[in-house]
């Protein structure tokens, strides 16, 4: 049921009108999915270049070879309809669908396996989806629905690679070949196989998709989808209460749980995630305090999540223990955990390094930097850490920033101690190597540790769990001791929606839909 209100922002007034006049006088006859997204993509292409607002809407246009359905948990063919491996883990062979055909109405083939896999390992480390592919050899394509993978070394997890959430989409060569990538014009206007076709993009108010009617998996069952960009949960909150949208991407406040679980005509489901929010230390040695590991075991000793889970999320989170994550039983070393809180320890620790109180009451000033995220809380963390090490004598100077800014800010100025990181860590341990091995993109601490980027490798190399556990509990054994990050709260998503719908990727009537999909979404 709609009810009526004044929004305190016109701009959003203006989001609402637009997307209403982009159904024309079709409104009645066209089944449209409103989304509320906070973040605005400034390109739809992740290989190269990841930027967390990609996602969000760029999954209902590209497809990968094989993707992790959001509900399972289970790896299901995508482009790939089926895949065997050899005895020695080398060589992987896709059979890949027949009669897909890009958006603008070319096949698909084999040819645009090939095409994309080589175009990332030509761009080398500095490309996002270079961890993917860095262990591939050569990609073989005997026909047009066949794609055959060598690999350098053995790998007995590769599909899951290929399904990572920050993995690499598949591209049309006969669009991209032989063109500036990073200038295409088809990264803002984007060509792929999915389920819903870009048909427009107003910056700063909204994206258009519409059905594609040649897909080849399910669905998709409504007429379009408009992702709105509202950078404000609670902007975003109010318009699904109003009947507005259908969907927000970021979670409300936590605070608002107990009352929307009892709100009529909202839906509110729990979204269990192998989300972790952490904190990142700056580890690219140019800076003075955080550079010394008793400073970053003093904080990890001052700091609360206890504190932060029950004022900020109100206990419906729990505070990380682990160094990894705890949900992943098996990869989960629980016999070394991050330090319980001790006030009294951590500044034993700062007192007999030398770290003396100054004048101002502080030993030393440390920068922290957070970005607009979906996950709630990220900008809210580091208000509670600024009072948790003021207890230490540690001044912390807290930043936010907008989400575009997040490269500029972290990577090209890297003025910065603290950073707030938040994201998947899962289903498999092995994604959690790309915030932790040398010179991948997304570690954005410059983290180098020799021997944990060999006990990744070879977590890869064998495929029962039992003989990766090993590897992954050394690495979380040397965390301990490096103490690269802190991880502050294990997440879960409160998806808030319309419930005049169903088949959302998280919901089990959905099928094969990865974290974002929309295709099996449809009316009651």
């Amino acid at each position: 049921m709609k009810k009526q209100f004044i929004l305190g922002s016109a701009l959003f007034f203006f989001f609402i009108v637009l997307a209403a006049c982009s159904n024309s006088d079709t409104a009645d006859e066209t089944d449209t999915l409103i989304v509320a997204t906070k973040l605005e993509p400034s390109s739809y292409v992740i290989n190269y270049t990841w930027d967390g607002a990609i996602p969000y809407i760029n999954r209902n246009i590209f497809s990968k070879l094989v993707a992790y359905d959001d509900s399972s948990g289970e790896v299901f063919g995508d482009l790939a309809e089926d895949w065997e491996q050899s005895d020695d883990l080398k060589t992987y062979t896709f059979h890949l669908r027949e009669n897909v055909n890009w958006h603008d109405g070319e096949p698909f083939t084999s040819a645009d396996v090939k095409w994309t896999i080589d175009s990332i390992i030509e761009t080398g480390e500095a490309a996002s989806g270079y961890p993917v592919v860095d262990n591939i050899d050569e990609v073989e394509t005997p026909d047009d629905y066949t794609a055959v993978i060598h690999l350098q070394e053995e790998s007995g997890v590769f599909v899951q690679k290929l399904a990572d959430y920050q993995g690499f989409d598949i591209l049309p060569k006969h669009l991209y070949e032989d063109t500036d990538i990073e200038d295409n014009p088809y990264n803002t206007e984007p060509i792929g196989t999915g389920p819903f076709m870009f048909e427009e993009h107003s910056s700063g108010s909204h994206v258009k998709l519409v059905a594609n009617p040649d897909y080849y998996g399910d669905g998709p069952y409504v007429d379009e989808v408009i992702f709105q960009f509202i950078p404000s949960e609670e902007t975003a909150l109010t318009a699904i209460e109003a009947g507005d949208a259908d969907i927000m991407t970021a979670s409300p406040a936590f605070a608002e749980v107990p009352r929307l679980e009892e709100l009529d005509g909202v839906a509110l489901d729990a979204d269990p995630q192998d989300i972790v929010q952490w904190i990142s230390f700056n580890m690219d040695g140019t800076r003075e305090h955080i550079s010394d590991p008793i400073v970053r075991e003093a904080i990890a000793t001052a700091l609360d999540n206890e504190e932060i889970a029950e004022k900020l999320y109100m206990d419906l989170v729990k505070p990380s223990e682990s160094w990894y994550l705890s949900t992943i039983e098996w990869a989960d070393n629980k016999s070394v955990r991050q330090p319980e809180t001790d006030i009294d320890h951590a500044n034993e620790l700062l007192d007999d390094a030398g770290y003396e109180i100054q004048d101002d009451g502080y030993r030393f000033t440390l920068t922290y930097r957070a970005f607009e995220t979906s996950i709630y809380g990220t900008t809210s963390i580091p208000t509670f850490v600024q009072q948790q090490l003021g207890e230490i004598g540690i001044n912390v100077d807290y930043e936010s920033y907008e989400w575009a800014l997040r490269t500029e800010m972290l990577d090209n100025r890297r003025d910065w101690d603290l950073a707030a990181g938040g994201g998947s860590r899962g289903p498999d341990p092995l994604f959690f190597a790309s915030f932790l091995t040398t010179g991948s993109a997304t570690n954005k601490m410059l983290y180098e540790n020799p021997e944990i980027d060999e006990l990744f490798e070879k977590g890869e190399e064998v495929s029962a769990e039992e003989d990766r556990a090993e590897y992954y509990y050394k690495i979380q054994e040397i965390i301990a001791e490096d103490i690269p990050l802190y991880n502050v709260v294990e997440y879960y998503i409160p998806r808030v929606y319309n419930p005049d719908y169903t088949g959302f990727h998280w919901q089990e009537d959905a099928v094969n839909s990865t974290n974002h999909m929309y295709n099996s979404v449809k009316r009651k």
